[in-house]
């Protein structure tokens, strides 16, 4: 059995503050029909400093909780968010203890990897029409709309508590 690296209640109080910005912040600041994903977000940075278990079941509840409020297929980003969850936490965990710029990259690679399958999800299951055009109005900008906020939140939290306790070897998260 996994340890748990951080208390649950960071994950479900998180996975409720992404919610809630998903469903009223996120229509407001659309750009060109482009929305960030901010459970996205929140499933990447929590599989920094999660379990394999926890970061998968985030991905899949919240997954499937955006596949409520979208008009796409029911299930595709819960299966993409997972599979986000369950890799990003499986990647060596000591390359992030250097510093912000190994985060902000697999962000960055994770976003795009997540808008990229999701995209692929729907233009197989025929809620796409042209995946070109996909690719070049939703997911690249999705992707740098979606580790913008991603980098904002990753320096807050270093700013925060929990960088401080993490400096002073209170707490084993992987922000700052």
């Amino acid at each position: 059995m996994e340890k748990p690296r951080q208390n649950i209640s960071y994950t479900i109080v998180g996975s409720i503050v992404a919610f809630l910005f998903q469903v009223i912040l996120a229509p407001n600041i659309a750009i060109q029909n482009v929305v960030p994903n901010f459970l996205l977000v929140f499933v990447i940075l929590n599989a920094l400093s999660s379990t394999k278990t926890r970061s998968t079941l985030t991905g899949f509840i919240l997954g499937l909780l955006y596949d409520f409020l979208s008009v796409s297929a029911l299930g595709t980003m819960s299966l993409v968010l997972s599979i986000i969850g369950y890799t990003v936490n499986s990647l060596n965990r000591d390359e992030f203890e250097s510093g912000w710029i190994s985060q902000a990259f697999v962000l960055l690679v994770a976003a795009f990897f997540a808008e990229l399958t999701h995209s692929v999800f729907l233009s197989i299951l025929g809620f796409d029409d042209n995946f070109v055009m996909s690719l070049w109005m939703r997911v690249l900008p999705g992707s740098i709309y979606d580790a913008l906020f991603g980098l904002i939140t990753l320096f807050i939290m270093s700013r925060t508590s929990a960088g401080k306790l993490r400096k002073r070897g209170a707490m084993k998260g992987r922000f700052g």
